[in-house]
């Protein structure tokens, strides 16, 4: 693989996850190189933004409607904040998509690592190459497959949503059926067309609203958490593939004369690892914390409706599994990639001790113990200044939104 070209390298890798970038078009998402065409896209994410918002005061209405009925409140506040929370992403893809397109073509092209200058003139460069190519390969399948699943979930609660609406409204239409109340394909209520029925143009528009929020709210989560799962999937494979390296730096296929200026370039290569590390965390560090805060909430609600739905309906209790599914999978993302992040940052001091160095001179032993100290420092992804992306952090989540259910039970039986 690092033996093809930039181009080759970049189709290669772009093919992986195309349907990333497909979805991400269709939401006015241009995440490639821009162009005039390209960049007019953005007239598509203006107007899925401002029907998105728009349809939130559909969304308000219907909660006034049904202020009593706590598992139809439910169901109208998690639609809600998911429509919100991809609402925000999308408006904060408008202002940083050239930021995110340029770590994506870092990451599409393996920028930093064919910068490696010890892959060009080293004895040991053609045995680094195959080992860093398997790292890589098994990264890009591993991430594609994680797209995949994810977009599946949110694909099929789309589905579920709006078809059912779309096929039952039209089997009543067609039907013929007196006073049936129509329903859209999120909980809403235009108060001000209600009694125009299905009745052209007021059916389609309100149709439309509410279907274009549901599609920014699972495409939307899909090109967000896409992006931020390819970026941080290749992140651990750079530090992997600097580890690597250092596990090299005194192997007896490099002249003991050339181990020092290998180790140089070993620290050049880390700066640029750590660089990319930064910029990642930095882009994402914010806009996460509405992420988890509003998560936590959904996750409450999406639990009470489960245990509502047993007793309501069969139709409730798939649907909120699919919708458990792609929330909890939603924070997963964050704190999975998070973790690993982390503990992949964990074994850099750990492999520059493990290196047979002692046997090195002065100047090499200095560097060894410089980058020791340098790489000792904790990395953690950060939820903006409140908390981090880990492990721990996702069962504090998880037990909150146990309380929060426990909670909507209480005041259910009340």
């Amino acid at each position: 693989m690092i033996l093809e070209n930039k181009e080759e390298l970049y189709k290669r890798n772009y093919n992986s996850i195309k349907v990333l970038f497909r979805v991400s078009y269709t939401l006015g998402v241009n995440l490639t190189a821009p162009d005039k065409f390209k960049d007019s896209l953005k007239v598509i994410q203006i107007i899925l933004i401002a029907s998105s918002l728009l349809s939130l005061f559909a969304h308000w209405w219907y909660l006034k409607r049904h202020i009593d009925n706590i598992p139809l409140i439910a169901e109208a506040v998690f639609t809600a904040l998911q429509i919100g929370m991809a609402a925000i992403k999308l408006i904060y893809f408008f202002f940083t998509h050239r930021t995110f397109y340029r770590l994506l073509d870092q990451t599409l092209t393996h920028e930093i690592i064919r910068k490696i200058e010890i892959l060009t003139d080293f004895p040991i460069d053609r045995q680094l190459r195959q080992e860093i190519d398997d790292i890589m390969n098994r990264v890009w399948l591993n991430t594609r497959r994680l797209f995949l699943f994810y977009f599946c979930c949110c694909v099929g609660i789309i589905a579920n949503y709006f078809f059912t609406a779309f096929f039952v409204n039209l089997y009543h239409q067609l039907k013929q059926t007196p006073d049936y109340e129509f329903f859209l394909p999120v909980p809403a209520l235009y108060p001000f067309w209600e009694k125009k029925g299905m009745t052209f143009p007021y059916y389609p528009i309100q149709m439309y609203m509410t279907g274009a929020a549901l599609y920014v709210s699972g495409l939307g989560a899909v090109s967000f958490e896409g992006v931020f799962m390819v970026l941080c999937q290749h992140a651990v494979a750079l530090v992997k593939v600097h580890n690597l390296l250092v596990q090299h730096a005194t192997s007896p296929q490099i002249p003991a004369e050339r181990r020092l200026e290998y180790l140089r370039y070993l620290i050049i290569t880390y700066r640029r690892v750590s660089k990319y590390l930064q910029e990642i965390k930095i882009i994402f560090k914010h806009i996460s914390l509405v992420q988890f805060l509003l998560s936590l909430i959904v996750m409450g609600f999406v639990l009470f409706e489960i245990s509502y739905g047993l007793e309501a309906s069969i139709v409730i209790f798939i649907r909120m599994i699919m919708y458990i599914s792609a929330s909890i999978s939603q924070i997963t993302i964050y704190c999975y990639h998070g973790q690993a992040l982390t503990s992949a940052c964990e074994e850099i001091p750990l492999a520059y001790y493990n290196c047979d160095w002692y046997g090195e001179n002065k100047t090499f032993k200095n560097l060894i113990l410089m980058m020791i100290m340098r790489t000792n420092k904790e990395f953690n992804m950060e939820v903006s200044w409140f908390t981090l992306m880990n492990l721990t952090t996702l069962i504090s989540l998880l037990r909150a939104s146990g309380s929060y259910f426990l909670l909507l039970q209480n005041l259910q039986e009340d």
